[in-house]
């Protein structure tokens, strides 16, 4: 259910509403969308480029691809608090499985069905910030269906 009530207007909104979701998120951390600020700890979900389309059907439907990243402003001090970022987003995408496994997945806009969300690979720093910060990020894929109506 969309922050605003109803569904989502987006995918990506669905998306960060279920990431808000996520216990182990850091307590009033704001979750951004495309946007990441400079002060630890804050996360973003962000749409990456990709192939859309997996599947279609004869009957019009589509299994369609949305990749994304979840990132995070860290602090890089000292090697406990890279360990305990990694140690985040290891068990973040292990979250992902379970959620998928159970069948608790995001809300999507009309005509869309969530079927999976994954990580692609392990959380990596991917880019060191200034004043011992740095950012850090999963790529991860959410797999949907879309009616036919929806299609063209």
């Amino acid at each position: 259910m969309s922050v605003y009530g109803g569904l989502p207007e987006s995918i990506l909104e669905g998306l960060r509403d279920f990431i808000k979701t996520y216990t182990e998120l850091k307590q009033d951390a704001p979750v951004w969308v495309e946007y990441l600020g400079n002060n630890p700890t804050e996360y973003a979900v962000l749409p990456l480029a990709g192939s859309r389309v997996v599947e279609t059907y004869i009957t019009g439907k589509r299994v369609m691809s949305y990749p994304f990243a979840l990132q995070s402003m860290e602090s890089t001090a000292d090697d406990l608090e890279r360990l305990e970022t990694v140690g985040f987003y290891e068990a973040f995408a292990e979250w992902l499985d379970a959620q998928t496994e159970q069948g608790i997945l995001p809300d999507l806009p009309k005509s869309k069905t969530a079927e999976a969300v994954e990580a692609l690979g392990w959380g990596y720093l991917y880019q060191d910030g200034v004043s011992m910060t740095g950012v850090y990020q999963v790529q991860c894929q959410l797999i949907y269906a879309q009616n036919a109506q929806e299609s063209l």
